[in-house]
């Protein structure tokens, strides 16, 4: 059973870390799925408070997804963003658990900033509500899930010799 949700979580990490990129349902929910599997096989450990966590921010997500399906689901910019966030998430995975998240956030703005200055991007001016507006809709649920992403993962290399 324990391999299964190896298995499981393994597979549920990369399909939310694909729906980072291509965004056609929200990633954050599967992320804090693998969350559970994983931890439900013994393979992560992770406190009530932390789960707990997540599951609202997970909530919050699911609340903006669905108030703006047609913002969120788009997939403009969504590479960059997703690229950025995980670069800063994995740097900020060298520190603390704030240091994912922080490094998440820096990164999903720098990735939007730098998708701005493509020529796809080029109609969102940086200082604008289109901006800000494109950036919370994309930008938060990737925020999430990275985080969510990172966070197991640093638990579960961690972990790594218990796994057999």
């Amino acid at each position: 059973m324990a391999m299964l949700c190896l298995i499981t979580g393994l597979l549920l990490l990369a399909g939310a870390l694909f729906l980072c990129y291509k965004p056609i349902i929200p990633a954050t929910l599967i992320g804090y799925g693998a969350m559970w599997v994983l931890s439900y096989g013994n393979h992560v450990t992770f406190s009530k408070d932390t789960l707990m966590f997540w599951g609202a921010a997970t909530m919050i997500v699911l609340v903006i997804y669905s108030s703006q399906a047609q913002d969120s689901s788009d997939a403009k910019g969504s590479g960059y963003i997703a690229t950025g966030a995980l670069v800063g998430s994995i740097i900020g995975m060298l520190t603390t658990h704030a240091g994912i998240i922080i490094g998440a956030a820096l990164g999903a703005i720098l990735g939007f900033v730098a998708y701005c200055h493509t020529p796809q991007g080029t109609s969102i001016k940086l200082p604008s509500k289109e901006f800000i507006s494109q950036l919370a809709a994309k930008g938060l649920p990737t925020i999430v899930t990275i985080s969510i992403l990172c966070t197991v993962l640093d638990n579960l290399l961690t972990n790594v010799t218990t796994i057999n």
